[in-house]
């Protein structure tokens, strides 16, 4: 007559699988409870400061008609004004982007993100070393060059939004040319995204910063 129940070795697979299940869910319970690598009270402050010094209020009177479009309420006519903003690689406009970052319209929510990124690059490859044309390679400030760090709370902002497949890739570019290393949980979680540029923007940046991306 044959014994019921599981015979000695399936016993032991069952419960190597049950103890490795366990200890997945605590690192995984673990890694979500370790505190971030940034202090978000304090990235509001300084962006907050970084607005005061910002001379954004001109960019209404140098392009007035701009200004009206993006606050026009027109759809099409913000995405072309969201869009020429961004083409101005110019810090003072940032401020005026990044309430569209919240936007409901999809089109108009995702070029702010790329404007506020092509800005931000736009400002930050003025102190690409030339020298090294294989690589993105950014000098140290000189005197008296505005930092832009302060901007990495917008980052943080385009974090926080779903993954539509172009929102977190701008973020991760904003992080990289600022050079902020403390997002790098933020910049690894990309690497779980679904769509390529996500992917691609959140290695390059990691390698960029000096961090293994695999």
């Amino acid at each position: 007559m044959k014994e019921n129940g599981m015979k000695p070795r399936t016993v032991i697979h069952f419960l190597v699988m049950c103890l490795l299940t366990c200890f997945l869910s605590t690192a995984l319970a673990f890694q979500k409870a370790l505190p971030p690598k940034y202090d978000e009270a304090d990235l509001k402050k300084r962006y907050d400061a970084l607005l005061i010094e910002l001379d954004y209020v001109k960019v209404a009177a140098d392009h007035p008609k701009v200004i009206k479009d993006l606050l026009s309420g027109d759809s099409a006519k913000q995405v072309t004004a969201v869009k020429m903003l961004g083409e101005a690689g110019d810090p003072t406009v940032i401020p005026w982007l990044v309430p569209f970052l919240d936007s409901e319209d999809t089109s108009l929510r995702i070029w702010a993100g790329s404007s506020i990124d092509k800005v931000i690059a736009t400002c930050a490859l003025k102190r690409r070393d030339f020298t090294r044309p294989d690589q993105v390679i950014l000098q140290p400030r000189g005197d008296g060059e505005m930092d832009l760090r302060p901007f990495a709370w917008i980052a943080l902002k385009m974090f926080r939004k779903p993954d539509d497949g172009n929102t977190h890739a701008y973020a991760a570019s904003v992080i990289r040319y600022l050079e902020v290393r403390e997002f790098e949980d933020e910049l690894r979680r990309c690497l779980q995204s679904r769509h390529p540029a996500v992917l691609e923007k959140a290695k390059w940046a990691l390698q960029s910063l000096g961090f293994k991306s695999d």
